[in-house]
C-alpha cells in the first residue's frame, strides 16, 4: 500500500468524527428498533418488507425484536427494501497516530528487553538512562520507518 498522503489522512480524519457523531446519535437505538422506526415511517408491514426484501417475515420480527443478529447481507436487503443505504463505518478507539505510538513504544520496549537479557547473561548490566534512551531510539526508527516491524 501507498504511503498517506496528508489530504488521505484528512479524509480519514472526517470519516472518524462523522462515524462518532452517527455513533453518539444512535448510541440508544439497536439495530432492529432503526428498521422498526423506519418501517413505521412507511406505513410498510413485516409481511411486505420481508416480500420485498426476500427474507422470511420471521426473520424481520425476530430482528426488529433483538432475538436476531443479522448478517450483512441480509441487512443489506432489508434497508435497500425500506429505500435506505446500509452505512458501514469505522470509530477507532483513540486518535491512530496515537495507536502507532503506543505500538512502537512495545516493540522498542521488547526489543530492548532482549537485549538487556543478553547483556545480563554476559554480566553486563547497563544503567537505566541508557536503556530509556535505546528505548526512545529505536520507537523513533520504528516510527519513522513506516516499516511492517511495527505489527509484527
Amino acid at each position: 500500500m501507498k504511503k498517506s498522503k496528508k489530504s488521505e489522512k484528512l479524509l480519514l480524519i472526517d470519516i472518524f468524527i462523522s462515524a462518532e457523531k452517527l455513533q453518539k446519535t444512535q448510541a440508544e437505538i439497536q439495530v432492529g428498533q432503526l428498521i422498526f422506526l423506519i418501517r413505521q415511517q412507511l406505513t410498510m408491514s413485516q409481511y411486505f418488507l420481508a416480500k420485498k426484501a426476500k427474507v422470511p417475515q420471521s426473520t424481520i420480527s425476530r430482528i426488529e425484536a433483538g432475538r436476531l443478529r443479522p448478517n450483512l447481507r441480509t441487512l443489506d436487503k432489508i434497508f435497500n427494501a425500506l429505500f435506505c443505504k446500509l452505512l458501514i463505518s469505522a470509530v477507532p478507539y483513540e486518535d491512530l497516530q496515537i495507536v502507532r505510538q503506543k505500538q512502537a513504544r512495545k516493540k522498542a520496549e521488547q526489543k530492548v528487553n532482549y537485549l538487556l537479557g543478553t547483556m545480563a547473561l554476559e554480566k553486563q548490566k547497563p544503567d537505566q538512562r541508557f536503556a530509556q534512551e535505546l528505548i526512545e531510539e529505536e520507537e523513533q526508527k520504528l516510527l519513522q520507518a513506516n516499516s511492517k516491524k511495527l505489527w509484527e
